[in-house]
């Protein structure tokens, strides 16, 4: 064998390698509870939706929150009055 075949072989078994270690703890995060995970954020996801809240307000100015809401009411109120 020539010498770039042995690079490309040993490039071969250090990426399964890789990939097998990556599964196993992809698997074992997966079987840890939420309650015992660590790092930012909640299982919820509350970091998530309160960045798409904040980034709502700034596409949508705040009058037109309000007009919105306002909106839905009357339509709420509508359908439960009927």
């Amino acid at each position: 064998m020539q010498q770039i075949d042995w690079i490309v072989l040993a490039g071969i078994i250090l990426f399964l390698c890789l990939m097998v270690v990556f599964l196993v703890r992809f698997v074992k995060d997966l079987a840890t509870p939420a309650s015992e995970r660590t790092g930012s954020g909640s299982s919820s996801g509350g970091g998530v939706i309160g960045a798409l809240g904040v980034l709502d307000r700034i596409v949508n100015p705040a009058g037109e929150h309000v007009q919105e809401a306002q909106e839905v009411e009357q339509e709420e109120d509508g359908i439960g009055g009927e």
